[in-house]
């Protein structure tokens, strides 16, 4: 009987935290948006109310995430998954019985918070990078690559289930599906993390040295950088492509195939990293989902779109990948849960600015060249931002 490789994730384990980020990313963070419409509808209430909801939800992650990520640090990740897995009933049972907004609005703030903690990477990446931390590129690829599937699974399924038997079944679907999920992770995964609470030091003076030390500060003006140019260029990659001359229905579709070219950054990382080294292919990969913004000002041109959709897909795939991939090469295993969520924080308040500041500026300037201009800029500031891997001597 062939034997598991000690120094691979287990199958069960990929398996598992491959069902967690297609379930987490697929029910809140894209599927959300299905639902948007069809909950306006029914209830009445405004649009504001509901963007809202999801917005304060992201600042709920971006919290949360911290403090998942130092619980695996200094007890493992099954604390994590099960409260959350709590979390996630209690919220959607608040959404699906809710007849006003504050009801609503604290149900999806509270789901999301716990549908985000456990499932947008930071806890199964810093979990992978403890157990496996010989083959943690790999492993980490492969499960980013799980997770590239969440928007082709869960949006026409709950766009299904939502037409058919309304919105509210349709968030019980989904919260179901995150709970079985984040159980399943909380089944496989290692009970314990290796280093003692002594060693992993207070949570105050982990965050001082994550602050203190010149690479995790480094990699966190990335984590601005990389979430800036991120949220523009998803924000305005089909109004950019409409305003150039594309119609709706074909800009939509060209976005659309920008996610599923995300694999292509991902499958051969690991050949790449092993070849070129993981700070090199980080830089360019974030230097052009930055400098990929500005094919979208002659994005009129069908072939251009194709190269925009095919460039910015494998960039931001290889990117978002390496964010984790290279952090847990350069930062100390006993900080690493802590600081992925910390970066994870800081690339959300980094998204959540950008397009504030990119709306501004259009309305200021009547055109988008600016921003895009400006993407660029920060997308190359970003990969030079990267810290060189202090355990390693070349230059």
């Amino acid at each position: 009987m062939r034997q598991a490789r000690p120094d691979r994730l287990p199958l069960t384990t990929t398996i598992a935290f491959g069902l967690v980020v297609i379930c987490a990313f697929g029910s809140w963070l894209y599927g959300y948006g299905v639902l948007l419409e069809p909950i306006r509808v029914d209830t009445g209430w405004s649009e504001s109310v509901l963007s809202s909801a999801y917005g304060i939800g992201m600042l709920a992650v971006g919290l949360g995430t911290v403090t998942a990520g130092r619980v695996v640090d200094t007890v493992g990740p099954r604390p994590v998954f099960v409260v959350s897995a709590a979390g996630v009933i209690a919220g959607t049972a608040l959404v699906v019985t809710a007849h006003t907004p504050l009801a609503f609005g604290a149900g999806a703030v509270l789901t999301q918070g716990f549908v985000g903690t456990a499932g947008y990477y930071t806890v199964v990446h810093a979990t992978i990078a403890r157990r496996v931390p010989a083959d943690r590129t790999r492993a980490i690829t492969v499960n980013t690559m799980w997770g590239a599937f969440a928007s082709p699974v869960f949006l026409p399924l709950l766009g299904f289930v939502a037409q058919a038997w309304g919105w509210r079944t349709a968030m019980v679907l989904s919260g179901v599906l995150v709970t079985g999920s984040f159980l399943f992770g909380a089944a496989v995964s290692p009970s314990g993390t290796g280093v003692s609470r002594g060693e992993a030091g207070t949570l105050r003076a982990a965050l001082a040295e994550s602050i203190r030390d010149e690479t995790m500060r480094r990699l966190l003006y990335v984590a601005v950088c990389s979430g800036v140019a991120s949220s523009v260029l998803f924000l305005y990659q089909v109004p950019a492509m409409v305003s150039a001359g594309l119609v709706l229905g074909l800009a939509s579709a060209l976005a659309g195939l920008r996610g599923l070219f995300q694999l292509l950054g991902r499958l051969p990382l690991p050949w790449l990293v092993n070849r070129y080294g993981a700070r090199q292919v980080f830089q360019v990969g974030l230097a052009l989902v930055g400098v990929s913004s500005l094919l979208l000002l002659v994005s009129g041109n069908v072939v251009v779109a194709v190269a925009f959709a095919v460039v910015a897909g494998a960039s931001v795939g290889a990117s978002s990948t390496l964010e984790s991939i290279y952090s847990a090469q350069v930062v100390q295993v006993r900080l690493i849960g802590l600081f992925l969520g910390l970066y994870s924080m800081i690339w959300g308040l980094g998204s959540a600015v950008g397009p504030v500041i990119a709306g501004f500026v259009t309305e200021a300037t009547g055109t988008r060249l600016p921003v895009f201009v400006g993407i660029a800029i920060i997308g190359v500031l970003g990969a030079l931002f990267i810290p060189r891997d202090p355990g390693r001597t070349d230059p």
